[in-house]
């Protein structure tokens, strides 16, 4: 496939993946969940919290405020019911992740890093995990740089640090224990400690976080300081925070968070280090770097391992540019994907199930159909199978993007229950939302951000006009619900709500 376009193919089909990634947002609504709740957070900050963010007026500590400052700043030239100040950090992110990818391991390192569906989707969210990915990167690139110097570089041991440091006040602490923990696992594999002068990197690494943290525990106070300091780094790592697993956990999971280049890898690892690539087995510790620490902790979520996908991608991209023996089996791995790819479309085209049966997912079904078998046709050698698996996904996604948007928009988005509050004619003030998203959305009439978001204890000293619950949650507030009527339910993210009046 790529000989059909020459040289520049490869720039071509990253220019598709960037702008395949600004497809969704033209028309998306904000998805219940982390989203909504970063919306929350930001007109909070507008209205005066900008420096310690808040959450229904309590310190918003579940994650530093850089991400946050940025959004709020984006929404003076776009405005708050604008998507974009939401995921253009993001769009830059994975811009930014691409040209580091093509840097270090050519374009089909960043092809394939684009095309892994966590990151790409990823890119279109106003969640920060590609920010973080992307800062981690450019350190484990500054890192890379500093071991292949005879005598240590100071100078990209400072560059890794700031990308780190910088990642801490997006993301979390997790920052500099992944690069830490590369540094350790580096010096083992190499047996060697580079001589250098290390001060002004850890100064630096230490300084960036500090210069937020010190004057927002001296601003929150004892509180603030126990919530951020204990439960959310102590408690965090070694409490249920999320849900309990075992350290296998990550591993069990990669076909997923790696899809679509599980199996690729597993290839690309074999053949490094039969191969005893050095550079291949740097992005293994890259990886360890990530996998283990995160392993280790309580709380585990897939889509913390979008920071081990770069240097997956590299150790791939290592595999495709070596003249190896175990290439036709990456190509035969390819091939098989996108078989099963086929497969998947076909049958789907033929199953009459709920939402499978609209016609717009069975264009989608059609799409991913068409996309795999013309590539397992076209596709003969392992680069142009590697490419035809990414841009099928792509382009079926893509479709996904324009045409399947409004639907998750009804099914995802917190449209249902600002409609159900709307119909009730009922001043925002006297709305009271219990175990409920909290409301955005490109439309919602302004004067919604009046309603007020409840707990179990705030309903005894008032008596709302209108309470909207979770119907999983309603017997936690049945005492005060005693003297109401339910007079509507709706359904959001596939679970029902229902709405009482006073």
């Amino acid at each position: 496939m790529p000989a059909l376009m020459g040289n520049r193919f490869p720039t071509i089909a990253l220019a598709l993946v960037a702008f395949s990634a600004l497809l969704s947002p033209m028309q998306r609504e904000l998805f219940v969940g982390d989203e909504t709740k970063y919306s929350q957070v930001v007109r909070e900050m507008r209205a005066g919290s900008f420096f310690l963010p808040t959450l229904e007026g309590s310190p918003f500590t579940h994650k530093p405020p850089l991400h946050f400052w940025i959004v709020d700043l984006l929404t003076h030239p776009f405005g708050t019911y604008s998507i974009w100040p939401f995921v253009i950090p993001s769009l830059i992110a994975f811009a930014l992740l691409l040209w580091l990818m093509r840097r270090m391991g050519g374009a089909l390192a960043a092809f394939v890093c684009g095309t892994s569906l966590l990151v790409w989707g990823s890119a279109q969210t106003a969640r920060m995990d590609v920010e973080f990915t992307a800062l981690i990167a450019l350190a484990a690139w500054m890192l890379q740089r500093f071991f292949d110097r005879d005598e240590g570089g100071p100078d990209t041991l400072v560059w890794a640090a700031i990308a780190l440091g910088i990642a801490t006040v997006i993301k979390g602490p997790m920052a500099p224990v992944i690069g830490i923990v590369l540094f350790v696992f580096e010096c083992i594999r190499r047996r060697r400690l580079p001589r250098s002068n290390y001060f002004p990197a850890i100064a630096t690494l230490i300084a960036i976080p500090l210069l937020w943290l010190v004057p927002a525990l001296i601003v929150g106070g004892d509180a603030f300081a126990r919530e951020i300091l204990i439960k959310q780094t102590v408690n965090r790592a070694v409490g249920s925070w999320v849900h309990k697993s075992p350290p296998w956990f990550y591993v069990q999971h990669a076909p997923g968070f790696l899809f679509p280049w599980f199996f690729l890898l597993i290839v690309a690892l074999i053949a490094a280090y039969r191969r005893r690539d050095a550079i291949a087995k740097f992005h293994v510790s890259w990886i360890l770097a990530v996998l283990v620490p995160y392993s280790l902790l309580s709380s585990k979520l897939d889509v913390y391992m979008m920071a081990m996908i770069p240097p997956v991608s590299l150790v791939i991209a290592r595999l495709l540019a070596a003249d190896d023996p175990l290439l036709r089996w990456g190509h035969r791995v390819n091939q098989l994907l996108l078989a099963i790819l086929a497969a998947i479309g076909v049958a789907g085209l033929f199953i009459d199930r709920p939402y499978v049966s609209l016609p717009l997912v069975k264009g989608f079904l059609g799409v991913l159909a068409a996309g795999a078998i013309v590539s397992l046709f076209i596709a003969r050698r392992v680069i142009a199978s590697t490419y035809a698996v990414g841009l099928t996904l792509i382009a079926a996604f893509s479709y996904a993007a324009i045409a399947l948007v409004p639907l998750a928009n009804e099914m995802a988005s917190p449209r249902p229950l600002i409609r159900a509050i709307v119909a009730q004619r009922v001043p925002p003030e006297d709305v009271a939302l219990y175990s409920c998203p909290h409301l955005w959305s490109r439309t919602m009439p302004r004067e919604l951000e009046r309603v007020r978001y409840v707990g179990p204890d705030d309903l005894r000293g008032i008596q709302p006009t209108l309470i909207v619950t979770s119907r999983k949650h309603a017997h936690e507030i049945a005492y005060a619900l005693a003297g109401y009527r339910k007079v509507a339910e709706f359904q959001m993210i596939e679970k029902p709500f229902d709405v009482y009046r006073r």
